[in-house]
């Protein structure tokens, strides 16, 4: 019990009073490192770059368990989805054009990518996001969604049946209402990649 004192990790009694999870290894959270790193005043993200247009309302990002703000957006319309279109569109013929082993092979290297030194960051923003214990979106939401995306990216490199000849239509708009947890995106997004689908 001395030692849990010593690393500042509350009395397990008080612990089953709060339900509230011990520190964090290392003392650091990586997520809000990352936030911090990015001044927590993201953009719209696209094609590599963080779009942050001038005059426009900033939207707050709070954390789901207590209501804090932890980041902030500028607030999006009709010009940026024109801009993530256009960007889209211009990836898509080449991404289109790798074929099925090549796309799979991207995909199982995003995932491993995401597996790997991004997994703390990657788990504490969605703990942020989402108000689930960190432990639960490292063991379930994480995983969960690299398998999501691992699967189709095995799929189509073996090369699904009954789709010889198939080609990819485009640009294809993702759309998911309310909190967007990990699993739920990738459980779309893994298979329109994974086909040749590229989306905005």
């Amino acid at each position: 019990m001395a030692a849990l004192a010593a690393v500042g990790a509350p009395p397990v009694p008080k612990i089953f009073a709060t339900m509230e999870e011990g520190p964090i290894p290392g003392g650091i959270n990586p997520g809000e490192a990352w936030l911090e790193s990015h001044g927590r005043s993201l953009g719209h993200f696209v094609d590599g770059t963080w779009l942050k247009p001038p005059g426009r309302m900033s939207l707050e990002c709070q954390e789901a368990t207590t209501g804090r703000t932890v980041a902030v957006v500028p607030a999006g319309d009709s010009s940026d989805l024109a801009v993530a279109v256009a960007a889209a569109a211009a990836a898509a013929k080449a991404w289109a054009g790798l074929g099925g082993p090549q796309r799979g092979q991207c995909l199982t290297r995003l995932a491993a990518t995401l597996e790997g030194d991004s997994r703390g960051t990657m788990g504490t923003l969605l703990t942020l996001a989402g108000g689930r214990p960190l432990c639960r979106t490292l063991g379930a939401d994480l995983d969960l969604g690299l398998r999501l995306l691992q699967v189709p990216a095995v799929g189509v490199q073996l090369g699904p049946p009954g789709l010889e000849g198939w080609t990819p239509l485009g640009v294809v708009a993702v759309v998911l209402g309310g909190p967007c947890s990990l699993p739920a995106l990738l459980w779309k997004l893994g298979p329109l990649l994974a086909m040749g689908e590229w989306s905005g």
